[in-house]
């Protein structure tokens, strides 16, 4: 017989997620580091959005297709969604896509009292 592993489901958290075609998760980390948020990563990935060529002549284009990924608590995470939309010009055409999901599970993260952030 199985034994049952009881998993406690949060519902507190928040991930969002952005898509940014022409970059520029640097300066949205940072203002988020400045705000004390500190569960934020990007990287750079390959696409772009349909419709804008591929090829700038006969040369290549060099994406500059970032991923963004912020997890907040559910309290905070309109907040966030509005910073990043306005920061990174989502209302405009073909710069990005953004959504938030809620996280089942997760843990706490915090860096250690003596830590100091590299700027």
């Amino acid at each position: 017989m199985k034994s049952k592993i009881d998993q406690v489901t949060t519902n507190y958290n928040r991930l969002i997620s952005c898509v940014l075609y022409q970059g520029g998760s640097d300066e949205i980390l940072n203002t988020l580091y400045a705000r004390g948020i500190f569960r934020a990563y990007y990287v750079a990935v390959r696409g772009s959005p349909i419709g804008r060529s591929s090829q700038i002549g006969k040369l290549p284009e060099i994406p500059k297709t970032e991923f963004l990924q912020v997890l907040v608590s559910a309290d905070q995470a309109d907040y966030i969604y509005q910073l990043i939309y306005e920061t990174a010009h989502l209302y405009e055409v073909q710069k990005g896509i953004i959504y938030i999901n809620r996280v089942s599970h997760s843990s706490d993260y915090s860096f250690p009292d003596n830590y100091q952030l590299l700027t």
